[in-house]
């Protein structure tokens, strides 16, 4: 069985912008699982991919608000160009893009949390 590892992004705070997290795939890897919220009531997005296609696996996911949690956890969640609606796989060395697009009105304390298999 191939081992699973979570990669948590947290941001304590209101947003005042959009961030942008990038980190190299250490072996190949494949995303099975994304859980995000913030702790208002404003949903911003998130875009997953690689650097090559920053949206590529998911583009525009709305975060759950006020502590409630978005789940991406099918094959056809991972609805991006690269994806299509398969679960994303990450070669090793690939560099992955984790977008947090921030909402007009600005989301506060914003959590996701990857869970990937190796392989």
């Amino acid at each position: 069985m191939n081992r699973v590892f979570t990669i948590p992004f947290m941001i304590d705070g209101t947003l005042g912008a959009d961030h942008t997290f990038t980190f190299k795939a250490p072996f190949d890897m494949t995303l099975i699982h994304v859980s995000m919220s913030n702790s208002s009531a404003n949903a911003g997005t998130l875009d997953i991919g690689l650097s090559t296609d920053t949206d590529g696996w998911k583009d525009g996911a709305a975060f759950g608000v006020s502590g409630a949690c978005t789940e991406l956890a099918a094959f056809s969640d991972f609805d991006g160009a690269v994806a299509a609606g398969q679960y994303p796989t990450a070669d090793d060395g690939d560099v992955i893009t984790v977008i947090i697009k921030d909402h007009a009105s600005h989301m506060a304390n914003p959590c996701v949390v990857f869970t990937f298999v190796e392989g």
